[in-house]
């Protein structure tokens, strides 16, 4: 919540220099990382790496580990010009996942 509430506190003071403050939160994302710590106990086990990836990702509303490029885009597009209307919130990238409400 501090994070949150930081990015609101920072927009209101950068608006009036037209700079923007977003937050992303990013969920998992199929890193080198996530191959190599999160699946390691299915992969100790013998599972095969597809399957420890279905596995890992069931509880995920989208059934599926996000992809680099997909929270690339998001990061990308808050940085473009036709972002410069969103400031002080936090975007969620995580299929799902959080069920929460900010």
């Amino acid at each position: 919540m501090g994070v949150i509430g930081m990015a609101k506190m920072l927009a209101d003071e950068a608006g009036p220099d037209q700079i923007t403050v977003n937050n992303v939160c990013p969920g998992l994302i199929l890193t080198d990382r996530v191959r190599t710590t999160s699946i390691t106990q299915q992969l100790a086990a013998g599972m095969a790496e597809e399957e420890a990836l279905k596995e890992r990702a069931k509880n995920i509303p989208l059934r599926r580990i996000g992809k680099p490029e997909e929270l690339a885009a998001l990061i990308t597009f808050l940085a473009s010009e036709k972002a410069s209307y969103i400031t002080g919130t936090t975007i969620q990238v995580d299929g799902g996942a959080v069920r929460s409400i900010f």
